[in-house]
């Protein structure tokens, strides 16, 4: 079963003030020709006067697969963060505790504000709270608004696809017949919103958040010639970058992971550090497995996995799993393979929808996987449920 659509409901709950899986999944990154190579100084300065003196305030970003945080008091209002970034991120700033350390209680309301950090001079204020912050001095942020504008309508279909199925009753919920047609909905207008971030990054080809755009858009094969052209009006500063980099590799992986196609190796390191290679596994059917601990239907799907792997292991069948979780995520990563049982090997390098061999493979929503044969030849993909037992019993009576 396809995660986007069960996964988007799952965020809905968890991050509801968020609006949209998509903006998880974009990582939100900007860049005002800011020249990359090296790093650059930032501030920020705010001014809430409804916050006591002594208020404690959190900022925290990523920095590749490093997890960022910086505290300061408020006095009087006032509060300032600073440092220093070789690219623009985005991040957050929390009142009272680090949500990442200390997790929030169920049903706990936090006082947060997101917003994009730059080498600039940021200023935020408000009158009371982080949540109505109001930024100046960022020209990131400014250009993340039009993005907001142009995504407005779509976003709100989401909201309302999101409310028509949760106001089903739970048999409908559980209907397939119902839920593939949520589906193909969803998917009707995640192609919509690529649309529309296609169109950004033609109309903002200086702007690092046009990066990030083209780099989620960019495996899906119906939208790879339009990407391409608007990848080469990019910045050439911008293409340098390590992200941007990566872009090509992405517009090749349609067809670099067409069934019948030798699948692409790649190497990732395990839990215990040892370097492990998808060519590791040849003379045997591998599933190539890409979940995250933090994915509902990955863990939903894994049972299935467990079983399959246990029917089939002595008879030339495994799995090899690849997690997108992030550095900050490595804990539940562990945790999750020993709850889940998953005694099969695990590789990731922690970095998140950036993984590496995800980008190789196209993968930009998790489960997802591809079926590969004793020669390294792609035999089939996104097996879950009947489906991947069907073709297991199949490939061993062939066998």
């Amino acid at each position: 079963m396809n995660c986007c659509f069960v996964l988007k409901f799952i965020i809905f709950v968890l991050i509801l003030s968020e609006l949209t899986m998509r903006n998880l999944l974009f990582l939100l990154f900007f860049l005002q020709p800011i020249l990359l190579s090296a790093q650059h100084e930032y501030s920020i300065k705010g001014k809430v006067p409804g916050l006591k003196d002594g208020d404690k305030l959190y900022l925290v970003y990523p920095v590749a697969d490093r997890q960022i945080a910086d505290s300061t008091l408020v006095k009087g209002g006032d509060f300032s963060f600073s440092g220093k970034l070789d690219y623009p991120v985005y991040g957050a700033i929390y009142l009272h505790k680090n949500p990442y350390v200390n997790r929030p209680a169920r049903g706990e309301n936090m006082d947060y504000f997101r917003l994009y950090i730059e080498p600039a001079k940021i200023n935020v204020q408000a009158t009371d709270s982080l949540k109505n912050l109001k930024i100046t001095g960022s020209p990131i942020n400014s250009l993340h608004r039009k993005q907001q504008e142009m995504m407005k309508v779509n976003d709100d279909q989401f909201v309302a696809l999101r409310k028509e199925f949760e106001a089903l009753p739970k048999d409908k919920q559980e209907d397939k017949t119902v839920f593939d047609s949520f589906v193909a909905r969803e998917q009707a207008l995640l192609m919509t919103s690529y649309k529309i971030h296609l169109e950004f990054a033609k109309q903002y080809p200086n702007s690092y958040l046009s990066v990030i755009s083209l780099s989620h858009i960019s495996p899906h094969a119906e939208l790879s010639a339009e990407a391409s052209k608007a990848y080469q009006n990019l910045a050439p500063e911008l293409k340098k970058s390590p992200l941007g980099m990566d872009i090509p590799l992405q517009l090749a992986a349609p067809e670099n992971t067409r069934i019948g196609k030798i699948a692409p190796d790649f190497d990732q390191l395990s839990p215990e550090g040892k370097t492990v290679h998808l060519s590791d596994f040849r003379k045997q059917y591998v599933l190539l497995d890409f979940w995250a601990s933090w994915c509902g239907p990955c863990r939903e799907e894994n049972p299935n996995l467990v079983a399959a792997y246990q029917k089939y292991k002595d008879k030339g069948f495994t799995i090899l799993g690849v997690s997108l979780d992030s550095g900050g995520q490595r804990a539940a990563w562990l945790k999750a393979i020993q709850y889940d049982q998953l005694n099969w090997t695990q590789v990731s390098d922690l970095k998140g929808w950036e993984n590496k061999a995800a980008k190789i493979y196209g993968v930009r929503s998790v489960p997802a996987n591809f079926l590969i044969g004793p020669d390294g030849s792609i035999i089939a993909r996104d097996l879950r449920g009947k489906a991947l037992q069907d073709k297991l019993i199949e490939l061993m009576a062939a066998k």
